[in-house]
């Protein structure tokens, strides 16, 4: 979450029922990231001397203060490393009931790209780890970009967790919808972030008429930009504590309890929401997407954007899908995950968003490029016989106009398709599209039927259906973890995410798929993408075998 400075977190809630004081609530969320600017030893250093530290003393020097802050569980194995004394202070904030400890990835990853088995995976290093630094974990879920889906209700509610803060982007994106913003996402809680853009010093407050119960936001976003005034460990040079910053959330939350709120927790507030019978509304329909779809329409950010030369979406993304089909293999082999678990870490961290979003630099495309590496010399070492299972798919070459849909490459430089047909499967075709890439590339898809049907992130073992009247007609992306879409009735794309990888475009209003590069001008691009004709129980078998996303 790179390009926020502050984000006021206000939720307006009508509730009632609850009389017997009025209750104010100011709320922060400080999202602190070790991979800040990922494989930087120098920035690791700084975010925890320069951002984490003085806002742990800002708070351990108000006993009466409460936040939430969230790290992904690597971070605190780093603390436990390099800064135990820091590891301390955060800790003493958790048993204190001063702080929620909020983590619901091992590493900052790219959630909405991989699968349930990854992020499984990620949540029982999380699980594990707190518990070895005897660091009590939040039931809250805020992640990584606020990356947001149903996968992340489905798997919270799995693993425990209580509910979810969403910034507005992932909502507001594809619904009009200004009542309150709590609601229900398949069995499980989400409070929904309201007015991004706004300053603290300007957040509006919302009041219960007839409970008196208010809310206001100060702060969710990027914790390292809280006591340096919004300047990121991108500038070291200038990258240090603010003092006239620190002063000024002082008094702001001095003044705030003077007119009697409390800086608390989002479960402390979850709980008068509770306390005062506040029942959630159910979400309405909305597909994955991270914290400010409107920049890019979707996870395209992370999967097929680039803004810096040496940058390399596809690549990195493609290597992601490689290097965990080795690891599966180990898994297959029946290797325990005590001898998997920091080959898994080295997956996970080869994941992470920004070794291709905003804009990488050369050391966090290096760092995402070697992690993937060390998954494969991982496994090879430990499992010389373990080899990438691939799906024994003899393909017989066919013209275009045997083949089901109409496909095309634009603005490339120069493209070549191939067709072909799966031998025995006659309901099942094969296209392979290589192109090189001009300023913007696209290989295309006719979308023609009435809704979006597809397997949102980590929820590969069904497909949700998503009516086109029943969302905003934006073009957006998706990250397609297991490789599936619906065309039309009866009618599937499945992408294999080994040969190739960028976001998936939905674009209603030109009624098509399509696999985008931009800014990639000069860089070549393969695609393996297969058709499919038949029901949907069969649809997704074959692409979730083919892209292994389960066990």
């Amino acid at each position: 979450m790179k390009k926020v400075l502050t984000l006021a977190l206000l939720f307006g809630f009508s509730v009632s029922g609850y009389r017997a004081r009025a209750e104010g609530y100011v709320l922060n969320m400080y999202h602190f990231n070790l991979q800040y600017v990922a494989g930087s030893d120098k920035a690791e250093r700084m975010g925890v001397e320069k951002g984490l530290e003085p806002l742990l003393d800002i708070y351990l020097a108000h006993p009466d203060w409460k936040a939430d802050f969230e790290l992904q569980a690597e971070f605190i194995s780093y603390l436990a490393g390099n800064y135990p004394a820091v590891l301390d202070k955060l800790r003493k904030l958790a048993k204190n009931g001063q702080a929620e400890i909020v983590s619901f990835h091992y590493s900052d990853q790219l959630i909405l790209g991989f699968p349930a088995l990854d992020q499984e995976r990620s949540l029982q290093l999380v699980k594990e780890i707190f518990q070895e630094y005897d660091v009590p974990l939040s039931k809250v879920i805020f992640t990584q970009e606020a990356q947001f889906g149903e996968g992340v209700c489905k798997l919270g509610k799995k693993w425990g967790y209580q509910v979810a803060v969403m910034t507005p982007g992932p909502y507001n994106w594809f619904q009009d919808d200004p009542g309150y913003p709590y609601f229900s996402c398949r069995g499980f809680e989400v409070l929904k972030a309201e007015d991004p853009d706004i300053k603290p010093e300007k957040a509006v407050e919302y009041t219960d008429a007839q409970s008196g119960v208010k809310a206001r936001g100060y702060f969710v976003g990027d914790g390292e930009l809280v006591v340096t005034g919004g300047i990121s460990p991108y500038f070291a040079g200038i990258f240090r504590p603010n003092r006239g910053r620190i002063k000024k959330i002082e008094t702001d939350f001095k003044r705030y309890q003077e007119e009697g709120y409390r800086i608390a927790t989002v479960g402390e507030y979850l709980e008068a929401l509770h306390r005062n019978n506040v029942q959630p509304r159910p979400l309405k329909p909305i597909l994955d997407a991270p914290w400010r779809p409107e920049d890019d329409a979707g996870v395209f950010t992370w999967m097929g954007n680039y803004v810096l030369p040496k940058e390399n979406d596809y690549g990195i993304r493609t290597e992601n899908w490689q290097a965990r089909s080795w690891l599966l293999a180990a898994e297959k082999a029946g290797y325990p995950w005590e001898r998997l678990k920091d080959i898994w870490k080295n997956q996970l961290d080869a994941e992470v968003t920004d070794s291709t979003g905003w804009f990488p630099f050369e050391v966090e495309i290096k760092y995402s490029q070697a992690k993937s590496r060390m998954v494969i010399d991982g496994v090879q070492k430990l499992c010389p016989a373990c080899k990438p299972e691939e799906m024994k798919l003899e393909l017989l070459p066919v013209s275009a106009k045997d083949f089901p849909v109409a496909a095309k490459v634009t603005g490339a430089e120069s493209s070549e398709l191939k067709f072909f047909q799966v031998k025995g499967r006659e309901n099942l075709y094969a296209l392979e599209a290589r192109f090189t890439a001009g300023r913007d590339s696209k290989l295309a898809f006719p979308f023609t039927g009435p809704a979006i049907v597809y397997s949102p992130a980590m929820i590969e073992e069904e497909l949700v259906r998503i009516p086109l009247n029943s969302i905003k007609h934006r073009q957006h992306y998706v990250g397609l973890t297991n490789g599936l879409i619906a065309l039309d009735d009866d009618l599937w794309l499945v992408r294999d995410n080994k040969a190739g990888t960028v976001a998936c475009g939905i674009d209603p209003a030109e009624k098509e798929i399509h696999f985008r590069v931009k800014g990639a001008s000069g860089k070549e691009f393969f695609f393996r993408i297969y058709i499919f004709r038949g029901g949907e129980k069969e649809a997704l078998a074959f692409a979730n075998a083919l892209n292994q996303t389960g066990e």
